[in-house]
């Protein structure tokens, strides 16, 4: 297994979270899987040391279904939105971890925004309204997480979307 990350380059200073691409081998082939992650400090079991270990946040599966332009907008939109809370020196791990939780819940959808198949970015106007947009999406999302499962299907996120146009 091969560990490519990217940091997003954004106008934001202390960016943390950034789009981790995971090579893993599956026979002779390889396969490329994208997700949200965030290096913290921490000693792993029977580490002597403490060393950057990624967190992974959400996952948005195999590389070649995503829209990686539109995965990099959503990891800084999910930065964005996402629950803050208070950290301590020597707290990072559990703090990202409890980040994670929140987030995970809403995995699924996040799933779907970036898919491919979706083309979301083709619906959305460039530049900050679109991350106006990707921003009301999530915090949406996460106010409710409960009402992702009935949420997944392509024109129920496309008539979400059109509601946050017009509203």
């Amino acid at each position: 297994m091969q560990t490519d990350w990217s940091p997003l380059t954004s106008a934001r200073k202390n960016c943390l979270m950034y789009l981790r691409r995971n090579k893993v081998r599956c026979g002779e082939t390889r396969r490329t899987y994208l997700s949200i992650a965030h290096n913290v400090w921490w000693a792993g079991d029977g580490a002597k040391k403490a060393q950057s270990r990624p967190v992974v946040v959400a996952s948005f599966g195999v590389e070649d279904r995503v829209d990686v332009d539109l995965a990099r907008e959503l990891v800084e939109a999910v930065e964005r939105c996402a629950p803050k809370y208070p950290v301590r020196r020597g707290e990072g791990k559990k703090v990202t971890m409890r980040i994670a939780q929140e987030i995970r819940k809403i995995e699924p959808f996040l799933k779907v925004l970036v898919s491919r198949k979706l083309g979301l970015r083709q619906h959305l106007p460039p530049g900050p309204e679109r991350e106006l947009i990707l921003d009301a999406l999530i915090r949406d999302k996460l106010s409710d997480p409960d009402s992702i499962t009935r949420d997944l299907r392509e024109d129920a996120i496309l008539s979400s979307l059109r509601d946050h146009l017009s509203g």
